[in-house]
C-alpha cells in the first residue's frame, strides 16, 4: 500500500511535458483514423530517446485478426529494427491502456 508522500514523490518524477502532449495528440489523432476506417480507436507510437517518431500505428483488428493491435504492432516492428539499448530508452505513447497480450508482448521484447 502506497502513502500520501509515496505517490507525490512518483508523481513529482513523471512530469508530462508539451512534447510527451504532442505524442499523445498523435495517437489520438491515429486512434481517429482507426474509427473512421471501422476499426476500435486506438493508435500508439514509438519514440527514441532522441524524441525521433519511428514507429506509429492505429487499431486494424476489423477484418478478424485480433492482434493487429498498434501496440503489437510496435513489439512486433522494434523485435525486428531496434537493439536491446534502443528498445529499453524508447518510449511507447498510446491513446489507451495497454491490454494483456500487448502488455506481454512489450515485456518479452524489452
Amino acid at each position: 500500500m502506497s502513502t500520501e508522500s509515496d505517490r507525490g514523490a512518483v508523481n513529482a518524477s513523471q512530469t508530462v511535458t508539451e512534447k510527451d502532449r504532442e505524442f499523445l495528440r498523435g495517437c489520438v489523432g491515429l486512434a481517429q483514423e482507426a474509427l473512421t476506417a471501422g476499426d476500435e480507436p486506438f493508435g500508439s507510437l514509438l519514440v527514441d530517446e532522441s524524441g525521433t517518431v519511428r514507429f506509429r500505428d492505429r487499431n486494424r483488428v476489423k477484418d478478424g485478426d485480433a492482434t493487429r493491435h498498434p501496440e503489437f504492432e510496435i513489439a512486433r516492428w522494434a523485435a525486428e529494427n531496434l537493439s536491446p539499448h534502443e528498445r529499453r530508452t524508447s518510449v511507447v505513447y498510446t491513446s489507451g491502456e495497454h491490454c494483456p497480450m500487448c502488455s506481454a508482448a512489450h515485456a518479452w521484447v524489452g
